[in-house]
C-alpha cells in the first residue's frame, strides 16, 4: 500500500481536529504517523487515536460566547432539529417545513437575531389551538403546520421561544462578547434520517424503526456530551441536554407511559442527563505534590 494512500487516509481523519490545530500541528502529526516508512498500511489504532484526540481538542476549543450561551444555543438547536424531524414525519406543509428548516439553519450558524422571530413563529403557530381556541387549528393547518392541544406537549416549543429571546437579548446587549459559534453541518444528518425513514418503502409512521433510531440518536448524543463534559469539565453540554430532555420529561410525568419500554426510555435519558450534570460539577483532581528526595 503506497505512502500517498496512507498519508491521505490520515489527513482525512485529521479533520477531526479544529482547523487552527490542523494548520499548526497537522504536518508534525502526519510526519509522526508515517514515521519515515516508505510503504505501510494505515493503522486502525492510530486512526482511532486521531479521532479521540481530535474530539478532545474540539471539546477544549475556546469560543467567544460564555458557557451558558454556547450550551443554550446547542440545546435550542436540538429542539429545532426534533421539530423539523417530526414535521417531516407528519408530512407537514412545505411552508411549515421551510420555516422549521430556516430555524435550524439560523441556530446552526449562530445567528441569534435571525433565530428569534423564527422560534417565536414556530412556538405561536404550534400553540395557536391553546391560545386562540380549537377553531384556529382547523383551516390554516396547511400553511401553519400542526397545532398541539395540551400545554404539556407545548413545553419544548415554549423553551425554544424563551431560549431564543435570551440568546437574542444577550447578543443585542453584548454583540462582541456573545458571538455564537457555527455548528458543524453533520447535525443535518438528523432531518435527513427522518426523511429517509418517512419515505422508506414499508416504513410505518412512528413505527418501531423510527423509535429505535430516535432513541439511539439521543443516547449517542448524550453519551458524547458526557465524554465532552468529562474532558473539558464545562457545564455547557449539561445545560444543552437539560434544555432538550426536561421539557419532554413533563409528558410521562403527567401521563405515564402505558408500556415499560416508554418508562425505560425516559428513565435512561434522565439518568444520562443527571450523570452529565454530576460530571460537569465534579472538581478536578488535585495533583500530588512531589517532595524532593
Amino acid at each position: 500500500m503506497s505512502t500517498a494512500f496512507t498519508e491521505g487516509w490520515y489527513r482525512l481523519f485529521l479533520r477531526a481536529f479544529p482547523r487552527g490545530h490542523r494548520i499548526e500541528y497537522g504536518a508534525e502529526i502526519i510526519g509522526t504517523l508515517l514515521n519515515g516508512t516508505s510503504r505501510r498500511a494505515p493503522s486502525l489504532r492510530e486512526t482511532a487515536g486521531l479521532l479521540a484526540a481530535g474530539f478532545a481538542a474540539r471539546t477544549r476549543a475556546t469560543t467567544a460566547a460564555p458557557w451558558w450561551a454556547d450550551g443554550l444555543q446547542l440545546g435550542l438547536l436540538m429542539l429545532a432539529l426534533a421539530n423539523l424531524a417530526y414535521g417531516i414525519a407528519d408530512h407537514s406543509s412545505p411552508w411549515w417545513l421551510v420555516a422549521s428548516a430556516a430555524l435550524v439553519g439560523a441556530l446552526l450558524r449562530g445567528w441569534a437575531l435571525v433565530a428569534l422571530p423564527l422560534a417565536l413563529a414556530v412556538a405561536l403557530s404550534t400553540g395557536r389551538a391553546m391560545l386562540l381556541g380549537t377553531q384556529a387549528a382547523s383551516s390554516p393547518s396547511q400553511i401553519l403546520g400542526p397545532a398541539n392541544h395540551n400545554w404539556v406537549s407545548l413545553a419544548p416549543y415554549g423553551v425554544l421561544a424563551i431560549g431564543a429571546v435570551a440568546l437574542a437579548a444577550g447578543r443585542a446587549a453584548r454583540p462582541r462578547r456573545l458571538r455564537l459559534r457555527a455548528r458543524p453541518l453533520w447535525w443535518l444528518v438528523i432531518p435527513a434520517a427522518s426523511l429517509a425513514l418517512t419515505y422508506m418503502p414499508g416504513s410505518r409512521e412512528y413505527g418501531e424503526t423510527w423509535q429505535l433510531v430516535r432513541a439511539g440518536t439521543e443516547s449517542i448524543l448524550l453519551l458524547a456530551g458526557m465524554l465532552a463534559t468529562a474532558i473539558a469539565r464545562s457545564p455547557r453540554w449539561a445545560l444543552a441536554a437539560a434544555i432538550y430532555v426536561l421539557p419532554g420529561v413533563a409528558s410521562p410525568l403527567t401521563n405515564p407511559p402505558s408500556n415499560p419500554q416508554g418508562t425505560g426510555y425516559w428513565l435512561t435519558l434522565t439518568g444520562l442527563l443527571l450523570a452529565m450534570v454530576a460530571t460537569a460539577w465534579r472538581p478536578q483532581p488535585i495533583p500530588e505534590r512531589r517532595h524532593p528526595q
